[in-house]
């Protein structure tokens, strides 16, 4: 009986054995893919910005929430991040001057860390509204809106040495 069937035909311990972990193999894998697609975390900064080519300009006054999270209010120059489990979700804006309500839908690609939301191209409808976050992007619209390198100001902190200090350095 050296074979994959004993002699009425059932399969053997050994064939049995590998079907089932295979069968598992296969469980875990998808138990894992699963939680990968459904556990991931990903931040969502909320931006209320005005554009640098001033193509769109800051919100004076909303209330942003994303999912059912609780929402926070938003001013012009504002960011703020939200913590967020999964790739499907909603923005809801309300805007304090008109007391207009805009809801959309997105999707946060998988392998995302980090993305940005211009709140102010939500209610525009300009797209894209959803960017990857990056911190070279960061520093070099910092340094563009930064004002030139002759125009550098500094102010003075007083005199670095602690009070008391003074007398017992001037006195030999």
């Amino acid at each position: 009986m050296n074979g994959t069937a004993n002699a009425k035909g059932a399969p053997n311990t050994k064939t049995r054995r590998l079907l089932i972990r295979g069968a598992l193999l296969v469980v875990y894998v998808l138990i894992m893919v699963l939680m990968i697609y459904s556990g991931r975390r990903h931040t969502i900064l909320i931006d209320n910005k005005d554009a640098a080519d001033g193509s769109y300009s800051a919100i004076n006054g909303m209330e942003v929430s994303i999912d059912k999270q609780e929402s926070s209010e938003y001013y012009p120059g504002d960011r703020d991040k939200a913590m967020v489990q999964g790739q499907k979700h909603t923005i809801k804006v309300n805007i304090f001057d008109d007391n207009k309500t805009i809801e959309k839908s997105f999707t946060v690609p998988l392998w995302s860390d980090v993305m940005i939301i211009s709140v102010p191209k939500v209610v525009a409808g300009i797209e894209p509204w959803i960017a990857p976050f990056t911190m070279a992007e960061q520093i070099q619209e910092a340094q563009e809106s930064a004002p030139p390198a002759g125009e550098t100001t500094f102010q003075s902190l007083g005199s670095m040495i602690p009070e008391g200090m003074e007398e017992a350095q001037q006195s030999p």
